[in-house]
């Protein structure tokens, strides 16, 4: 057989080697793309989890406290004054029920509009409305909370007076005991719950950077994939990705690729 020439062998080589890089870069942009996909795929479902859960504890508030704003109504509207009454404890009285009746109606008015306005947000937004969506809602937690704190404490008061101003002497003063009781031990035990259920916001899972925001937890995101946290071709993925949350810049990610 005749011998190869050295030149065209040298050649050959050249043209085998670029056909093998072609085709290791070419499975390295599907990996990408695919670890991205399914990245996001999880994210949003997760994020549309706690969509849901927002969306439950805020229609759950609202139903009770347009419950408290009804008894605050009726109250206003079917009890009648005994004659000989003590003007400041009526005055007190109806104060109380106009709080009652405010702080409620306020809290059924903010529940409707966060769970309406959110949840459209978040099914008919721009790229990125479901993280705005999730977090706005997360936020105007507090302020709902306390609004709906603030019209269970006045109904209790609003009974108290009632207490007073229709009952003898010691009846009136065992019930506002019973219900002096009640307002301090459901402050105690919510603030017992709150300390309980607390938690560090700096150290929540968050999947913004595929999402539309700011910040993601590699080591989360490596275990909703099912992932080994070791694996260096499952962080090479990841920092190809999304490189400058590794602390690697596109130029590092560039000269790994055309090592490969």
């Amino acid at each position: 057989q005749a011998a190869i020439p050295r030149a065209s062998f040298l050649q050959y080589l050249r043209q085998t080697r670029r056909g093998n890089s072609a085709s290791s870069a070419g499975m390295l942009a599907a990996d990408k793309l695919l670890l991205t996909s399914t990245i996001r795929k999880s994210a949003t479902e997760l994020k549309g989890k706690e969509l849901e859960l927002h969306k439950t504890n805020f229609d759950a508030v609202g139903t009770q406290a347009a419950v408290l704003a009804g008894f605050a109504v009726t109250g206003l509207v079917e009890f009648h004054l005994p004659e000989g009454a003590n003007p400041i404890v009526a005055a007190a009285f109806y104060v109380c029920c106009i709080i009652t009746l405010v702080a409620n109606l306020r809290c059924v008015s903010m529940t409707t509009c966060v769970t309406v306005m959110g949840t459209g947000l978040a099914l008919r937004g721009p790229d990125g409305s479901m993280v705005k969506a999730v977090e706005g809602m997360y936020t105007q937690r507090l302020t709902v909370f306390l609004s709906f704190g603030v019209g269970i404490a006045s109904s209790l008061m609003t009974t108290a007076f009632i207490c007073v101003l229709i009952m003898d002497t010691l009846p009136a003063i065992l019930c506002t005991m019973i219900l002096s009781w009640a307002m301090v031990s459901t402050a105690r035990f919510t603030l017992r719950y709150q300390r309980m259920f607390h938690f560090d916001e700096a150290h929540t899972v968050s999947f913004d950077d595929l999402l539309g925001a700011s910040a993601i937890n590699n080591e989360a995101l490596l275990r909703l994939l099912g992932a080994d946290i070791n694996s260096e071709q499952m962080m090479r993925l990841i920092s190809s990705v999304i490189p400058s949350r590794l602390g690697r810049s596109r130029s590092d990610v560039h000269e790994e690729h055309h090592m490969v």
